[in-house]
């Protein structure tokens, strides 16, 4: 039986499929298709309306038949809440089973606790073949904020009644409604958690995301961001003036266009390299105050810009996917071990990482400056560029800045017709 952890996916032998999930909790599949939503409250398979076009409930177990989805269904999303009205998730263990061509995969959320619904999975078709995608993301909203995410009118009094033993719970009435959203992009998991100004930052900032990815002809693009800020004791001025906070705020929409899940890995680099907690678009404002109002002082105060490089690609292999990983690496300059930063980076070339470097210090970035031509190496897989005022940089050219090499590694790293290039024209 293979164990799946969060993040991590798995291609998926046959399209007759099990999922039965284990636990005190109520089981509800959602039918998306391509752009993420449902085609209409049809899609929505819960206790009071058990069936869909492809997909069975039964108790705690969903059948599905992948080839008897709707048409231009692409993906199946699987959905726990606690059986109690109210519940969270705190104390309740739950996993997930999925039985496949006679093979065994198990999901177990480790993340979840106030949340009172959460995916467990996603069952999605990439490239004509099916796979499997554990996910663990949590709402707090209930399964009424959950499937508003996904399209699911659950005010609509024409609509299947959603289910009362789950209890899911209102949206907040002061909760602005989400604004509409531009052709071309696609309504954000959480966003609606945002504040109206930030929401609407949000937005505008996907739309030129859009912009430079259909400008290298990467519409499609799907790939894995990593955000690694500088915590070293010279940073400490940038982070009281505000600096890194709206550094990441402003690459969020990067993640938000390009990642599945909407979310960026993170980490603290000083004299250690420290994995800090995911970045989701919902918890961005929280996660801002915890780890950016001040400087992260828990990782030691200088720069080893060869551990952090080395634990993020240690993660990148225990945790791989089909599509490649962009690290945003923010540094106030001031490297410590030129020689030891560009072993670890020719130490990775073979990896599927892109390292993007964004100086911010105005300060000496040694080897960082020189990523672009060092010579020796199959394939670069680095770039660099300093700001000497992240503020006085509109978003088009910060996100240009950001994605301009990312597209040629792509092409140069991945041999054509690679899944991972689907995105790419």
């Amino acid at each position: 039986m293979a164990l799946l952890a969060e993040g991590a996916n798995l291609p998926l032998t046959g399209t007759a499929v099990t999922a039965t999930v284990s636990g005190p909790v109520d089981v509800t599949a959602l039918v998306v298709s391509a752009d993420g939503k449902v085609a209409g409250d049809a899609d929505m398979v819960f206790f009071n309306q058990p069936t869909a076009p492809g997909v069975r409930l039964d108790g705690r177990t969903l059948a599905m038949e992948l080839t008897g989805l709707r048409p231009g269904a692409e993906k199946v999303v699987l959905v726990a809440s606690p059986e109690t009205a109210g519940a969270t998730f705190a104390g309740v263990s739950v996993s997930l089973t999925l039985q496949h061509g006679g093979e065994a995969i198990t999901i177990t959320p480790s993340r979840l606790g106030v949340e009172t619904v959460a995916v467990l999975a996603e069952v999605y078709q990439r490239g004509g073949a099916w796979k499997v995608r554990a996910v663990g993301q949590g709402y707090d909203s209930g399964l009424a904020g959950l499937a508003g995410d996904f399209g699911v009118d659950v005010d609509d009094p024409g609509a299947p009644a959603t289910p009362v033993g789950p209890g899911p719970a209102a949206a907040p009435p002061t909760a602005p409604s989400p604004a509409p959203v531009p052709s071309g992009i696609s309504f954000t998991k959480g966003e609606e958690k945002l504040p109206v100004d930030m929401r609407k930052k949000l937005t505008l900032r996907k739309q030129q995301v859009a912009l430079v990815l259909t400008k290298h002809r990467m519409t499609g693009l799907r790939c894995r961001v990593v955000v690694v800020m500088d915590v070293s004791g010279s940073t400490g001025g940038l982070y009281r003036k505000g600096v890194f906070s709206r550094a990441v705020e402003r690459v969020a929409p990067v993640a938000a266009q390009v990642d599945d899940g909407a979310e960026m890995q993170a980490w603290a680099m000083g004299a250690e390299a420290r994995r800090l907690e995911d970045i989701t678009i919902g918890t961005l404002p929280q996660w801002l105050e915890r780890y950016t109002a001040k400087r992260y002082s828990d990782a030691g105060g200088w720069n080893n810009e060869k551990a952090t490089i080395e634990d993020v690609a240690r993660y990148v292999r225990e945790e791989p996917l089909d599509i490649p990983t962009l690290v945003l690496f923010f540094h106030d300059g001031g490297v410590t071990d030129n020689k030891g930063t560009e072993r670890a980076l020719r130490a990775v070339e073979a990896a599927p990482v892109f390292w993007q470097f964004v100086g911010l210090g105005r300060s000496n970035y040694g080897i960082l400056q020189r990523l672009d031509t060092l010579q020796g190496r199959s394939i670069d897989n680095t770039g660099f560029f300093a700001l000497d005022d992240i503020d006085e940089v509109s978003d088009s050219e910060l996100y240009e800045r950001i994605l301009a090499e990312f597209p040629a590694w792509m092409r140069a790293y991945y041999p054509a017709g690679h899944p991972a290039l689907a995105g790419l024209s």
